[in-house]
């Protein structure tokens, strides 16, 4: 061992963090791995029932060795979305990850293996006691191996360089790449529906991209590591619908309304994306207030400084910016009175059957409260029943979107909807 680069401290214990939605696999797993040690050190489990939750946990435990992973909890692919919150925004290259599934058809295992950076891949109904021992044992011996690497080359654990590329990525980016969304991009237009007076204040434009893996929604596409001048060609083409479209339904309905578009790519610091927003505004004779730019934490709260002159920026053009997914992410309090968004969108996995479930309606309670002392316009987003529609009208959530208060639509038909009154159907 080289002595200036000595090896990262080590915790006591080794943390192990097992999310899976089936409160069995936990009381099961804990009995199993009782008392198991590995070089003079025990197993301490920490315990995750939805990939939002071990998204806080990594957030608070920088020091975990190793993932077991459900593929299906609160979406078919939410176990794969936190394996590459891990490996790509994360940048953990050291910890261990075993996904688990008891639904092997919905994610085949060639299929994972080849597409992502994990250590193995397992049916549940194939993980007996000793199984549990062993992998548990060679994933720590792994860490372990990797952690001592690091130490003698004095490479940061988290390092800033690229991970190895996703074949699958690589391949989905080329092929966005080539593509002329004007032919290949899906629009439907999902309206925002004030919750108090039931009149429609707002409309979403939701795109999606026909490609070879299908039809994909926009955050899936602004993962796929395009270059600047695709990702530019997108945010432009985005801008360029929200003003075709504005335009129309403002002419037809006569009033404001506000129009959501997701921004793909970059951080709103991104000085492309930035200078294609202003001139997009300028020219397209939308009344100030009119854009929204639908954004996720990593863009909003990237680049430091650099933001905060951008969201200034926008503001002072009139426009507004909404982070979505609010609820599923690591956002702390204090990163976010760093940029204040305008409004925060609730994430569907805390609104759709709220009435059902007393521990989403705490969390979806505390989220509203939140952005009341924040005052900022909350979102909820995914409202499928009336009830569900109640129970944020009377929490004192501003706006709603789902199908039980106005379906989404092909962005043509938002104007005969509007010509017919703007009170949603609730």
């Amino acid at each position: 061992m080289h002595p200036e680069h000595p090896a990262p401290p080590e915790p006591a214990g080794w943390r192990v963090l097992l999310v899976d939605d089936e409160p069995a696999v936990h009381e099961m797993s804990r009995l199993i791995l009782a008392g198991l040690a590995f070089e003079g050190r025990d197993v301490e489990l920490l315990s995750a029932d939805s990939a939002a939750q071990a998204r806080d946990l990594l957030a608070r435990h920088a020091d975990i060795a190793l993932a077991l992973i459900d593929v299906v909890m609160e979406t078919d692919d939410a176990g794969i979305a936190l394996v590459q919150h891990i490996r790509e925004q994360r940048r953990d290259i050291d910890m261990q990850i075993v996904l688990r599934t008891g639904q092997p058809g919905v994610a085949p295992e060639g299929d994972i293996m080849r597409r992502y950076e994990i250590n193995g891949y397992f049916l549940k109904t194939e993980i007996t006691a000793q199984r549990l021992h062993s992998i548990v044992i060679s994933a720590l011996r792994g860490y372990r191996h990797a952690r001592a690497l690091r130490g003698r080359t004095g490479v940061a654990a988290r390092s800033p360089a690229p991970l190895p590329h996703d074949p699958a990525r690589v391949a989905l980016a080329a092929e966005l790449a080539g593509l002329d969304e004007r032919d290949v991009v899906l629009m439907q237009a999902q309206p925002e529906v004030a919750l108090a007076s039931s009149q429609v204040t707002g409309i979403e434009l939701v795109p999606h991209w026909k490609t070879s893996l299908g039809l994909l929604p926009a955050a899936r596409v602004g993962v796929a590591g395009f270059d600047a001048a695709t990702r530019l060609r997108i945010v432009e083409f985005m801008l360029a619908q929200a003003s075709f479209w504005g335009r129309a339904w403002q002419r037809r309905d006569g009033g404001p309304l506000k129009v959501s578009i997701p921004l793909v790519g970059e951080s709103v610091g991104d000085c492309a994306t930035l200078d294609a927003v202003l001139r997009s505004t300028r020219e397209s004779g939308l009344a100030p207030g009119t854009l929204d730019l639908l954004v996720s934490e990593a863009a909003l709260l990237g680049d430091g400084a650099g933001v905060r002159d951008a969201v200034a920026a926008l503001r002072a053009a009139g426009v507004s910016l909404t982070l979505v997914d609010f609820g599923a992410q690591t956002i702390s309090l204090q990163r976010l009175n760093h940029v204040v968004p305008d409004r925060l969108k609730i994430h569907r996995l805390f609104v759709r059957g709220v009435v059902n479930a007393p521990e989403r309606m705490a969390l979806a309670r505390s989220l509203i409260a939140l952005s009341q002392t924040l005052n900022i316009v909350s979102v909820a987003d995914g409202i499928s029943t009336d009830a569900d529609a109640q129970f944020f009208k009377w929490e004192g959530c501003d706006i709603g979107q789902g199908d039980a208060l106005a379906p989404a639509c092909a962005p043509a038909d938002v104007a005969d909807f509007l010509r017919h009154g703007r009170r949603a159907s609730h």
